[in-house]
């Protein structure tokens, strides 16, 4: 025959267990709270949103830069780099050793260019300073990075322009041979540089050495004179490309790129931890392991054997 348990009686049983039910409830809730005002350290949060604002559409050498740097997922990873943060607090003279990269959470708003970014520390001064400078220093680590790559590019530039202008040295020193060695009239000197007509007074000599240019000769003019104006041609561009980057160098700012929607709070409370959910946890599971003690209690004078 199966033995049944009525509802009677387990509510006769949990009410004759009644004081052991509250008394480990109560040293459950009191370990909880000495546990939660005394033991675990306070954890304060400050927060902050972030604006990335790009235009992948902008044109130019600058732009192409910006836009390759200045995006929600470089900023993200760059403020999350451990080593990066923790150079920053020892620059400014903050101790790294209390730092813990999981405090500090970066969340990116999907379709949005929006950052949120929390830091959690005990100190709420402290959490606010601490978001506020690796910010800071993010945006200056990402205006580096591009200033790096265009001074990079500037170097690129004034090497194509060194080479560029020895490359057309030879050529008009090797044209100014020709024409020297075949006795014609210098204004030909003269239209190679300035590629233009110049009138001049050219004596009978210089007539005759014109008349008895051949086609052989007159096509190696022509050949080095267009060598001359296409180098020259891309000398000015090389050099127009020069000046652009070393403007955006001298003009460039992440300010219009990265804008801090809200700044650094500063928290009013602690986030962690909390103790009123501690306590309740605490009430449930000591009367759950008091309730469990007292049936185990009951059960073992139920099978106890008969002396």
């Amino acid at each position: 025959m199966e033995e049944t348990i009525e509802l009677r009686e387990i509510i006769e049983i949990v009410f004759r267990g009644k004081w052991i039910i509250a008394l480990i409830t109560a040293v459950a809730i009191g370990l909880a709270g000495i546990v939660s005002w005394f033991v675990l350290p306070e954890q304060y949060d400050s927060n902050s949103t972030i604006q990335i604002v790009t235009n992948p559409q902008d044109a130019g050498l600058l732009a192409g830069y910006v836009n390759a740097e200045f995006s929600t997922s470089i900023f993200s990873e760059r403020i999350q780099s451990k080593r990066f943060l923790e150079n920053i607090l020892i620059e400014n003279n903050y101790s790294p050793k209390d730092f813990n990269i999981e405090n500090l959470i970066v969340n990116i708003e999907k379709e949005t260019n929006l950052i949120d970014v929390s830091y959690q520390n005990g100190n709420p001064e402290l959490a606010q300073k601490h978001l506020e400078l690796f910010i800071n220093e993010t945006k200056k680590k990402m205006n580096s990075s591009v200033i790096s790559s265009m001074k990079s590019l500037e170097k690129t530039y004034t090497s194509e322009t060194e080479i560029l202008s020895t490359e057309i040295e030879g050529l008009i020193e090797e044209y100014n041979t020709l024409i020297k060695k075949n006795s014609l009239p210098e204004v030909l000197i003269m239209q190679s540089l300035l590629n233009n007509q110049v009138l001049m007074t050219v004596s009978d000599e210089q007539i005759n050495a014109l008349v008895n240019v051949n086609g052989s000769l007159h096509n190696q003019l022509m050949q080095m004179q267009s060598q001359i104006l296409s180098k020259a041609t891309e000398y000015r561009n090389v050099l127009d490309r020069y000046q652009a980057v070393k403007s955006g160098i001298n003009s460039f700012s992440p300010e219009p790129y990265i804008r801090v929607i809200s700044e650094p709070s500063l928290a009013k409370s602690p986030i962690s931890p909390n103790k009123i959910l501690n306590i309740a946890i605490a009430a449930i599971l000591g009367v759950m392991i008091g309730i469990g003690i007292v049936f185990f209690r009951e059960y073992w004078k139920n099978t106890a054997p008969d002396k």
